[in-house]
């Protein structure tokens, strides 16, 4: 697997595709624990909006991708279905922060379909930060969003005693890494947050065996972007293993939908 930065690559092949991994933008809850002012059990953190500097983080990143040409290549964005990482995905691939902000983020003329998924969300449970709305109202905030693969409108993922186990985490991530794989896209943006996709990278490397040079195994900052080239052999490597994920954030299968 070669980590790389923000570049383009216009080749395809069989044999790998290439992830474009980016963290949500600054989200009111991380500046609010930061500082102090609130802890992440508060309920005033409920389903984090971008702060301020967060949206100025989105549009700067937009304009990268767009200068860069990925806008041109990303088949397909994948998002966590929490608020901050729709509104970081939104913001870079369709131009616009969500339909009610749509002047913050003028829209782009070229644009990859939009899908969120359950299974690349934050480490789940206790912290009100990391539940989300209703998808009926996300739909109404969110219509570029595509959330046909959601199964629940409400958030029964979510649980208010007891945090995730890290484990899991990793798990899903795995399984999330097979499900991208199996899809016909080549190159595809996941839009996700800080833990989740940090404990994926370390699981890849420790539980499938891929070599990944530690400063790849740190923490994303706040809407920074990854360019992944996931090998054949990687996905071989990981058919091998028996590192299984509660059953309940596992992806439908790939040959449900056909993005457009």
């Amino acid at each position: 697997m070669e980590l790389c930065g923000v570049q383009t690559l216009r080749f395809s092949s069989p044999n790998f595709k290439t992830l474009r991994l980016v963290r949500h933008a600054q989200g009111i809850h991380n500046v609010a624990i930061e500082k102090g002012e609130l802890t992440a059990l508060s309920g005033k953190l409920f389903d984090a909006r971008l702060s301020q500097t967060g949206i100025q983080q989105v549009s700067n990143m937009r304009k990268e991708i767009s200068k860069s040409g990925l806008l041109n290549t990303v088949q397909l964005v994948i998002t966590s279905p929490l608020r901050r990482a729709m509104q970081t995905s939104v913001g870079i691939f369709r131009g616009q922060e969500d339909t009610n902000q749509s002047d913050i983020f003028p829209k782009v003329n070229h644009s990859p379909p939009i899908v969120a998924l359950e299974i690349c969300r934050e480490r789940m449970g206790l912290y009100p930060c990391d539940k989300r709305e209703s998808i009926g109202t996300y739909r109404t905030c969110f219509s570029e969003v595509d959330f046909t693969m959601i199964e629940s409108d409400e958030d029964t993922l979510w649980q208010a005693e007891e945090r995730e186990d890290m484990e899991d985490v990793s798990a899903r991530g795995l399984h999330f890494l097979k499900w991208l794989w199996e899809r016909p896209e080549k190159d595809i943006a996941v839009v996700s947050h800080g833990i989740f996709l940090q404990q994926t990278l370390r699981a890849l490397h420790e539980k499938v065996g891929t070599p990944v040079e530690d400063n790849h195994l740190k923490r994303f900052a706040n809407c920074e972007l990854r360019s992944i080239r996931l090998e054949k052999s990687d996905m071989e490597a990981y058919t091998l293993t028996t590192y299984n994920s509660r059953k309940y954030v596992s992806p439908p299968s790939t040959s449900i939908h056909t993005f457009e």
